[in-house]
């Protein structure tokens, strides 16, 4: 039970860190004329997300030091910090269902035409430019399906974390 606490208290530390930088990034980079700086955002989001997963490493370090007496091995290390990192992916899932429509309900459109224009910047025209708009339109449709949203919001952290897990794992792996 002391396990289960202590990774609900690291992850959800973690989860709220996540998403008080969505209102951080919305009030810093939303433009007069409502528009959001995509590319900023983005910056600020991976930023966070490193920043968020702080508490992977904490919480593996405290639980070492205080439930397990210093000493944890790499699996058992590595077990505590994917759990962690699930329960803020989850919370990160949970949260951007709630905060996308009530906060950001153009997300989507303000996306898609961010993707065209870095497209047609980059020297696309004619058919190939075409192609890549119509693909890129109908993954918009498909993020409309809160099934479909909910896995790539959640791919967005989880593999990130997974990284930090198996990284805090290996810096904080200590034998007796």
């Amino acid at each position: 039970m002391k396990t289960f606490k202590h990774i609900l208290k690291y992850g959800s530390i973690s989860g709220v860190i996540m998403i008080a930088s969505w209102f951080i990034s919305h009030l810093i980079f939303t433009e007069d004329d409502g528009s959001f700086d995509m590319s900023s955002g983005e910056l600020l989001g991976y930023a966070s997300m490193i920043l968020a997963f702080t508490a992977v490493f904490i919480g593996v370090k405290n639980y070492r030091d205080k439930e397990l007496k210093g000493v944890i091995n790499f699996k058992k290390a590595f077990a505590i910090g994917l759990y962690i990192v699930l329960v803020t992916s989850v919370i990160y899932v949970i949260g951007w269902m709630i905060y996308y429509p009530n906060f950001m309900p153009d997300f989507a459109d303000q996306y898609l035409d961010g993707q065209i224009t870095q497209l047609e910047e980059s020297g696309l025209t004619g058919v190939e430019l075409d192609q890549k708009v119509e693909e890129l339109t109908s993954e918009m449709e498909l993020y409309k399906n809160p099934i479909v949203m909910s896995g790539v919001t959640f791919m967005e952290i989880f593999p990130v974390g997974l990284v930090v897990a198996f990284l805090c794992a290996l810096i904080l792996k200590k034998k007796e």
